[in-house]
């Protein structure tokens, strides 16, 4: 637990915890690294997905909490592997479930507007999440010398979330980038900044502290969904929203990448592929008008061969 709280993210570090205090130390805490094996690791994967396992929730986990766990266990057989505690990892070929993605729900530009005017002083963030698309833990590191207003960018640089206490690191890809910001939510930033000093945070509660996370079922941000009468969404949806804003504006999957700040563009087109295979039927509907253009400035078809042929001397009707 130590090495992952000191290499990873306290975010990770924690669900790391848990996943050992949960799922791997009720069965596998007591038992020598040698007496483990490759029929056991796979009837305790599979007694987590039908709910039959002995931990401390006695019930059936996803397959995203169960992969967590199952990493854990082949995590510790790894090292003791590296370090000749035990000749074999028992955790290698063993069948997993497969996650299974989310329905997502992305607003268009003038829901995301009646969501921000609906969301009183979380307006700027709103707007910010929306278009911008940046993480809430980005956003809520977003500090006033982040913002450049003249040149319209945000600098993405730090990431903050709560584990034992507000905790500032590294962008999720560890990956600082800039985000273009439009104009119309760049004022809405400005306003924010005002009479603040280049250290503070752009977005807080009000009484000062860091934002806390909008739920869904309750709380401002609840309120604000039902007020504005859009679709029921997380918080992490509005990135999403973002993406597609971006992408049905033809923004090309380089720069949709570099705005969201992933790793690479494989990864965005992995994230929003059904999103980018509706650009590509725009994409064909654009080349299919130019091809429309180039040919409606030519004579046609049978007129073109009509024309060439009486200029050979030839005629269908002709008889030789």
């Amino acid at each position: 637990m130590e090495i992952a709280a000191g290499t990873g993210k306290p975010s990770h570090a924690r669900d790391i915890e848990s996943a050992w205090r949960v799922h791997v130390a009720p069965k596998w805490g007591s038992m020598r690294l040698g007496d483990v094996t490759h029929t056991q690791v796979q009837a305790w994967v599979n007694s987590l997905v039908d709910g039959t396992a002995e931990t401390a929730r006695g019930r059936r986990e996803s397959a995203s909490v169960t992969l967590r766990a199952f990493g854990v266990l082949r995590s510790i057989f790894d090292a003791a592997v590296r370090d000749g505690m035990t000749a074999r990892n028992p955790c290698d070929r063993c069948a997993l479930p497969r996650k299974t993605r989310k329905p997502r729900t992305y607003l268009t530009p003038r829901q995301v507007i009646a969501l921000a005017d609906a969301s009183g002083r979380y307006r700027a963030l709103i707007l910010t999440l929306g278009f911008c698309g940046l993480r809430i833990g980005e956003a809520r590191a977003l500090r006033v010398r982040n913002v450049d207003a003249e040149a319209g960018r945000l600098a993405i640089e730090k990431s903050m979330s709560r584990a034992n206490g507000w905790k500032e690191t590294e962008p999720k890809t560890w990956e600082r980038r800039t985000v273009p910001v439009p104009a119309h939510v760049m004022r809405a930033i400005v306003s924010e900044c005002q009479g603040k000093a280049a250290g503070d945070l752009v977005f807080t509660e009000p009484d000062g502290k860091p934002l806390a996370e909008p739920k869904r079922s309750g709380g401002w941000f609840g309120k604000a969904i039902a007020a504005a009468g859009v679709p029921s969404l997380t918080v992490h949806d509005l990135r999403h929203t973002a993406a597609s804003i971006a992408i049905s504006s033809h923004a090309n999957v380089k720069a949709v990448q570099r705005m969201l700040g992933h790793k690479n563009a494989s990864m965005t087109l992995d994230t929003y592929a059904d999103l980018f295979s509706n650009d590509l039927d725009e994409v064909a509907a654009d080349i299919d008008r130019r091809i429309s253009d180039v040919l409606a400035e030519r004579p046609s078809c049978e007129q073109s061969v009509s024309d060439r042929t009486k200029s050979d001397g030839f005629s269908m009707t002709e008889k030789h």
